[in-house]
């Protein structure tokens, strides 16, 4: 991985470059302090979490308990408006150990005179649901959704789009996007991985309403896949976990979601278009199918009974097919949850997960056949 700590180093610095040299186009209308107060807007999130795991294994009696507490993440970001249609955002983040910049870009547009945008640098792509996609805590170490492990694409690259108000109709936004990514399972790096997404909005008081769909013609450069890879690395069993496949393989997601009076719903589904032949599929021959959906909803307690406190509880299911060989994942999992407005910046979070996992899959553990896990965990998180 050393190319990967050269490459966020290098873009730590490009981005740190790009948004200190667009300040030099800035007017200064009143002084230094006037131009950032007006143009440069700070964001953060701090999290720290804690975790009790139980894990069953086929062959081996009793459980393995684990447990965890950590500063999960500390992010901090920065966006100054270069022009009204020039936009300039960098992400520092320190997540579980480990400190990088999320995202350095660049966004041009829209205007109010012409819908289009284009934004560059490093991002996540409009590869299914990005936006409030759970409102359970998502950070790795209480485990995250199944269609962020097989979804989510993390790499420098440029998004163009387009979005279109209809009145008294709500909002349609198209986008289309490139990546500079891995070509199919090798090390080498080119602008291989491209797709596409569709979402309509609708927004009336406090009802809120999306659909959408997604296309990639690369899975395999999911951030799920390249964090398996690289974990199995480690007990010297890429060969037998690694797939080395030759072709790109498409991808599709569906979502949607509808929120009133502080219910919400949501629901997605992402999977591969054609088999991955290269793959063992549950059935244990090659040409794996991964598959994977959730559904999650949730209420504020408040609607029903007065609480001194906003208390938020929801529920999630999420199921998988051929995925959890290849993107470490279960088979099942039930969760729920509540969150807790502590103060305006601070909330509480608390839940509980129970996966389960396919019997002859190696789950978690290549050496153990994961067959459930218990996990409790809970999170304080200051947003600002």
């Amino acid at each position: 991985m050393k190319e990967e700590g050269v490459m966020r180093k290098v873009g730590f610095v490009v981005v740190v470059l790009m948004f200190f040299s667009s300040l030099c186009f800035a007017e200064v209308e009143k002084g230094i302090i006037d131009t950032i107060a007006k143009r440069i807007e700070f964001s953060g999130l701090l999290e720290t979490g804690f975790k009790v795991e139980s894990i069953g294994h086929k062959n081996i009696s009793g459980r393995v308990e684990d447990s965890e507490i950590q500063l999960t993440t500390a992010a901090l970001a920065i966006e100054a408006e270069v022009a009204d249609w020039i936009n300039v955002a960098v992400v520092p983040i320190f997540e579980v150990g480990e400190f990088y910049v999320d995202e350095g870009h660049v966004t041009l547009g829209p205007t109010e005179s012409i819908p289009l945008y284009l934004k560059g640098g490093l991002m996540y792509y409009p590869f299914g649901k990005r936006e409030e996609y759970t409102h359970f805590p998502d950070e790795p170490l209480v485990n995250l959704p199944f269609t962020m492990y097989f979804g989510e694409i993390w790499d420098p690259g440029a998004v163009v789009g387009f979005t279109k108000e209809i009145p008294g109709m709500g909002s349609l936004t198209l986008e289309g996007f490139v990546v500079y990514a891995n070509v199919t399972d090798s090390d080498t790096r080119q602008v291989d991985t491209y797709g596409f997404n569709v979402c309509y909005n609708l927004e009336k008081g406090d009802y809120k309403f999306e659909i959408g769909a997604s296309y990639t013609n690369n899975a395999l450069d999911s951030t799920g896949y390249k964090m398996h890879r690289t974990g199995l690395e480690d007990y010297e069993r890429a060969d037998f976990w690694t797939l080395h496949t030759d072709r790109d393989i498409d991808a599709i997601a569906t979502y949607g979601s509808i929120e009133c009076g502080g219910c919400y719903l949501t629901a997605e589904y992402m999977g591969v278009v054609q088999p991955i032949r290269e793959a063992i599929s549950r059935s244990g021959e090659l040409g794996a199918r991964p598959r994977v959906w959730g559904v999650e909803i949730g209420t504020a307690l408040e609607n029903y009974v007065a609480l001194p406190k906003p208390v938020e509880v929801m529920f999630r299911y999420e199921g998988s097919l051929d995925a959890q060989e290849i993107y470490e994942i279960p088979r099942n999992r039930y969760a729920i949850g509540a969150n807790v407005g502590l103060h305006e910046y601070l909330t509480w979070s608390l839940a509980y997960a129970y996966n389960d996992y396919n019997e002859g899959y190696g789950g978690g553990d290549p050496t153990g056949h994961e067959t459930n896990s218990s996990l409790f965990f809970t999170q304080l998180a200051i947003q600002f």
